[in-house]
């Protein structure tokens, strides 16, 4: 019994080591088989090509990309209104328009009420068919101060323009300064003006330093009236404020 035992036992191994041969030897006869070969180097080609493929479209959504960014970079832009000028300044800065700034009456004895903002309204303006109630009402704005704003101003009609600053995302207006911080661009400075504080309510704009005037604009009919903001001391803080004393402002984009 012990006899058959281990000649089973050698047969199982001598038919393992035939199978394990067989295999090894049909295996270097596909190495070496010429359609096995070509086979692999074209299946290695496609695969090259793939991946060259898939480079190339890599590159081309990293182009889309940086071409997006751009043109988004390109597309930003802040505004704001010029008050006392015709055009824009400052680098990379477009007109949108340019107009006549405009508010409410200065003083009415029988109405004490009405918006408090001026607006800058374009000189082509594109008119309603509509007669208007009668409860509100945008005046021409005129310079106060005779003289205070610019050689000859008082009376003249006050311009305004209303610019983009491109590259830009906020653009901001800092009275008492005349400069911006780091990183901020200035696009004017001026003198902070508003109504007269015995008027109706008013705004505060920046007033460009070099104020200009609407031609034909010289007539006193009082609509709505500038004059320079001056500070006073108590409440407001002196230093670093002084009494009396006109206040700068700057306008700034970033």
């Amino acid at each position: 019994m012990t006899y058959l035992i281990v000649l089973f036992s050698l047969y199982a191994v001598l038919t393992g080591m035939a199978n394990i041969e067989v295999q090894d030897r049909h295996k270097r006869l596909l190495l070496n088989d010429p359609d096995v070969i070509n086979s692999r180097l074209v299946n290695l080609e496609k695969s090259m090509q793939d991946m060259v493929r898939l480079n190339q479209q890599v590159q081309t959504m990293q182009s889309t990309i940086g071409q997006l960014q751009t043109a988004l970079l390109n597309d930003r832009g802040s505004t704001y209104i010029r008050w006392g000028r015709k055009q824009c300044s400052g680098v990379n800065t477009e007109i949108l328009y340019t107009g006549f700034a405009a508010g409410q009456e200065y003083h009415n004895s029988n109405y004490i009420g009405g918006p408090a903002n001026m607006l800058c309204l374009p000189n082509n303006p594109e008119l309603s068919n509509r007669t208007a109630p009668g409860s509100s009402f945008l005046f021409g704005t005129e310079y106060e101060n005779g003289n205070f704003f610019a050689n000859g101003a008082q009376d003249e009609d006050v311009p305004c323009a209303l610019c983009r600053s491109a590259n830009t995302s906020a653009t901001i207006m800092i009275p008492g300064r005349i400069t911006c911080d780091g990183g901020w661009k200035m696009e004017y400075h001026g003198i902070l003006a508003s109504g007269g504080y015995g008027q109706k309510p008013s705004s505060y704009i920046c007033l460009d330093s070099h104020p200009e005037f609407l031609q034909a604009g010289k007539d006193d009919k009082n609509g709505r009236l500038l004059y320079a903001t001056g500070t006073k001391c108590g409440s407001l803080a002196c230093p670093p404020y002084v009494d009396n004393m006109a206040i700068n402002c700057v306008v700034c984009s970033k």
